[in-house]
């Protein structure tokens, strides 16, 4: 390394410690550079649980809509006629009885990792029949009113790290979502509603696997494969485009979600319960032994929760005839486009 490599790097009358063992290319990268960034390190729980607050509530804040825009204006629009209509509603959502409540609890896994309630699934796999049946009375209560009660929407939030060995910033961890056990209950009982009634009216892509019964990861990997093998065979190039949407379950927008639930002709009494679901939902940071303040999520879908993943599905299900004659393939989140020229002779 001459001299003149150093030049760009160097500014007048300061000394910069360094790695000098670092070629041209990893000079200055986040790897190699060992000089201080003038951020400052948190040490203490309740100072990185602060730090945590202040980084999640900033995300899950309101968003201000943009009534220039045309397509905002008129979601604002079909949401407010929708709030006005489902105000007077009376329609019926089908019951719970004690047999699907009991199977769905002997589905849960046996973990000892427990909401904001400190129940874990541990205990809950052991409640008495007794128990089962104040559940049914409960859920049915809630079900004929088509709400959801507020006391299950409080979540709490731990955060992992996502690098190796270095302290990491805000957005360098991994939240993971733990709900009431008894809120994923509620929800399995919702969810059991809605995708029958997506299923039956074939709402789903065929192209979209993942969060659907009969529509599998190793279904989607096999499409992908026989196609490129077909281009290949006739020597066609096939380009291929792959999104990864960060953050997905983060960004969905309540009210475009609504709206276009509401487009799908979703039934007005489900579809009352989901925006309950989806409304007023609370959020605390648990670092160690420091709690944070409590803050609402506007936007957003719960991770770990059984409805989010499929309403996700409903949420983008659209995409695939976005893409033109382009071929498509869609598992959860991910999307895959297989670009395909024509044919000339």
């Amino acid at each position: 390394m001459m001299l003149e490599d150093l030049e760009p790097y160097i500014i007048e009358n300061i000394i910069i410690p360094g790695d000098f063992n670092a070629s041209i290319k990893e000079w200055g990268s986040e790897s190699s550079d060992k000089r201080d960034t003038g951020k400052t390190v948190l040490t203490k729980e309740n100072e990185i649980s602060d730090d945590l607050y202040r980084y999640y509530s900033e995300q899950f804040k309101a968003q201000n809509a943009d009534m220039s825009d045309a397509h905002e204006n008129q979601i604002e629009t079909e949401y407010l006629e929708l709030i006005n209509k489902l105000s007077i509603l009376n329609e019926k959502i089908e019951k719970a009885n004690f047999t699907k409540i009991k199977k769905h609890i002997l589905k849960l896994k046996q973990k000892k990792s427990s909401g904001f309630d400190a129940v874990s699934n541990f205990i809950i796999i052991r409640i008495p029949p007794g128990y089962i049946s104040c559940l049914v009375n409960c859920f049915n209560t809630w079900l004929n009113e088509r709400r959801y009660p507020d006391m299950w929407k409080l979540t709490k939030v731990v955060t992992l790290n996502k690098l190796k060995a270095v302290i990491p910033r805000c957005d360098q961890t991994r939240s993971i979502l733990l709900l009431a056990t008894h809120s994923k209950l509620f929800e399995r009982i919702m969810l059991e509603r809605l995708r029958y009634w997506a299923e039956s009216n074939r709402l789903g892509p065929a192209e979209k696997s993942g969060f659907r019964s009969g529509y599998l990861f190793q279904t989607r990997v096999l499409s992908i494969f026989q196609e490129v093998k077909n281009n290949m065979t006739a020597n066609i190039p096939t380009p291929a485009v792959y999104v990864d949407y960060q953050k997905a379950y983060d960004k969905v927008w309540h009210k475009g979600l609504v709206v276009k639930r509401n487009r799908m002709t979703i039934p007005l009494g489900l579809l009352k319960l989901i925006i309950s679901w989806l409304n007023n939902r609370r959020v605390y940071v648990k670092f160690g032994e420091n709690k944070s303040k409590i803050f609402y999520t506007h936007i957003c879908l719960p991770q770990g929760s059984s409805s989010s993943s499929y309403l996700f599905i409903a949420y983008h299900s659209d995409l695939v005839t976005c893409l033109g004659a382009f071929s498509s393939h869609i598992f959860a989140d991910d999307l895959n486009v297989i670009i395909s020229p024509p044919i000339y002779r």
